[in-house]
């Protein structure tokens, strides 16, 4: 019985500190080329809409094209740094259909108190490519939510590094304790 909880404590332990980081959570859901790919088509979206026409669905070209002048204004100044700040996939196969979509988040920034946010949709049937079938550009002084979320997650990884381990050890320590107290009621 000593064993298994030895075993028991210690695979806990392990497990607690096993949390990962928000990009080792992403690297996990979406491999690190297809990112690549997302954040490039993310800051094209903003800084040359022209350059991502093909990968428009037709319904929503025209808007695309519609909107391009007005982009600049939403977009930062100059050279950015740009992050997938949120991924979502949904995959649904029914006899004769797959459909395949993503919901993405790219988050640009000068670091000068601008952000960006390009949100797209991509979709596809079958084996037809994926294309952008809704979009947003959303510029502002604030930090987007989505980059809040980002932080929140990793004050909560790097809170359960530090605190999982104490109370693994508390909860090992109470247990001990309770196991040895009964043995001593027994052997009395």
């Amino acid at each position: 019985m000593r064993h298994f909880y030895r075993i028991g404590s210690a695979a806990a332990l392990i497990a607690a500190l096993g949390g990962c980081s928000f990009q080792a959570a992403l690297d996990k859901m979406v491999s690190p080329e297809r990112q690549k790919d997302l954040v490039a088509t993310g800051e094209r979206f903003c800084t040359d809409p022209p350059s991502v026409k093909s990968q428009l669905h037709p319904e929503i070209a025209t808007s695309v094209e519609a909107a391009a002048p007005a982009l600049p204004r939403e977009c930062p100044d100059g050279k950015a740094s740009w992050q997938l700040a949120s991924y979502n996939w949904k995959t649904n196969v029914t006899p004769g259909l797959k459909e395949r979509q993503e919901e993405v988040v790219v988050v640009g920034t000068t670091g000068k108190g601008k952000w960006t946010t390009v949100s797209l949709r991509f979709y596809a049937q079958n084996d037809a490519p994926m294309q952008i079938t809704e979009w947003n550009v959303l510029g502002s002084a604030a930090k987007p939510p989505a980059i809040q979320f980002i932080e929140q997650y990793e004050a909560g990884v790097k809170t359960l590094r530090i605190g999982g381990p104490i109370v693994l050890l508390a909860i090992g320590g109470l247990v001990f304790w309770l196991v040895r107290r009964r043995r001593a009621k027994r052997a009395a």
